[in-house]
């Protein structure tokens, strides 16, 4: 089969990493529907003509975003740090005010826009699944749909051009980016700013986090294709950041051609992927053969620990957890269950794998041998907190250290 980019249509792909086929990484199921479930091929390429590493195959928005949606960004204390952060930012930065216009692509469950509200800024989020019921609660002006071009003109005309556009954890998911991008440039006000946050790139080859790739996410961004992708739609990038979210992210600004001057962090962090050989084949190939080592060591180790008759949980159920447990093969005769908090997710089971998730304080109760962390990238936060509250066990991560 023949393979085109997704941004700039040529067949100049090679195969960075195949891992097998998987659910949609956030499509927890209920007992009764077990055997009905959505897999896909999970394989990353990269077009050496853009620099685009991106998903050989896409899953149908619908099906990932639907009315079964249970993402909630309220959920998680660090990422609703980072939002209120981030609004305070743009607010001070841009002098958003309440003559200014705010748009969030992909809102959820609103958090980032609640950042806004005490300046009275006029916001819109744009969500298209279930998620929007939570908007409807808090207030918010949203519009029920995926972001395109006609999405675009119907803002445009009911509320005018946006002053600030935002699509954190979002731009990735996008499969009809053409009419997004097309969107972008319609909505978008001739001195206002498209703001993205995806997982990057350089901190995923650098740091072996092939848990984050998942169907959701179709493209893997560096700094590099996006500075092409954008460019390839009219727009540029102006500023580029490095952010903690989702084990290493990058956010960049992005405008109208010319109307900001270029900033130094362009500079700065392209030679960082320069430093690295980040767009080289033969890093492609040497992530590949560690990530494949990586999963025999952590098998080995639970192999290991189970033959000795300890028991073994998995703590939380995000996206990259999911990856991980169905790359590996980790089912329920490894892990006696998944621990998570949100209440969309305990009495459920997990894609694929379908190991039930409890609550927390049956953990507690059972005093497990080993917490297999399968969010890995806050262990400073779930360590301390767990021991606190009385665990006593050891913790394992997916490099196969245990602490």
């Amino acid at each position: 089969m023949v393979f085109e980019c997704q941004v700039c249509n040529r067949d100049n792909l090679t195969e960075v990493l195949d891992l097998g086929m998987h659910p949609p990484s956030d499509a927890f199921l209920s007992e009764h529907n077990l055997k009905n479930e959505t897999i896909a091929p999970l394989k990353i390429l990269f077009c050496r003509d853009c620099l685009l590493v991106q998903l050989s195959h896409a899953v149908d928005p619908k099906l990932l975003f639907g009315e079964d949606y249970i993402y909630r960004s309220g959920y998680n204390k660090h990422l609703k740090n980072h939002f209120q952060l981030l609004a305070q930012k743009l607010i001070h930065e841009f002098n958003l005010n309440e003559n200014k216009f705010v748009i969030d692509i992909g809102a959820n469950d609103g958090t980032l826009l609640e950042g806004y509200l005490p300046r009275k800024i006029k916001v819109l989020g744009v969500e298209p699944s279930s998620v929007a019921k939570t908007l409807e609660e808090k207030k918010i002006p949203f519009a029920k749909e995926f972001f395109n071009e006609q999405t675009a003109k119907n803002i445009v005309q009911k509320y005018g051009k946006a002053n600030a556009i935002t699509a954190t954890n979002v731009f990735a998911h996008v499969k009809d980016l053409k009419g997004f991008m097309a969107g972008i440039n319609i909505l978008l006000d001739d001195k206002g700013i498209f703001l993205q946050e995806s997982h990057y790139l350089l901190d995923m080859i650098k740091d072996l986090q092939y848990q984050e790739i998942y169907l959701e996410h179709l493209r893997y961004y560096s700094l590099s294709s996006l500075i092409n992708l954008f460019n390839i739609f009219g727009l540029e990038v102006f500023d580029a950041e490095r952010i903690d979210t989702h084990g290493g992210s990058i956010r960049t600004l992005v405008c109208k051609k010319g109307a900001f001057p270029i900033r130094d962090s362009i500079k700065i962090i392209l030679a960082q992927e320069d430093a690295i050989k980040l767009n080289s084949i033969k890093t492609f190939d040497e992530f590949k053969n560690k990530v494949h080592r990586q999963k025999t060591y952590l098998n080995a180790l639970l192999q290991k620990i189970k033959s000795e008759n300890k028991s073994i949980v998995g703590l939380a159920a995000p996206a990259k957890g999911n990856t991980l447990l169905n790359f590996c093969k980790i089912n329920s005769e490894i892990l006696d269950y998944l621990v998570d908090t949100s209440e969309f997710k305990i009495g459920k089971f997990s894609p694929g794998m379908h190991i039930e998730i409890v609550n927390e304080a049956k953990m507690m109760r059972d005093q497990p041998d080993y917490i297999l962390l399968l969010s890995w990238d806050i262990k400073d936060i779930l360590i301390p907190k767990l021991k606190s509250k009385g665990y006593n066990g050891k913790f394992i991560l997916p490099t196969s250290e245990i602490i």
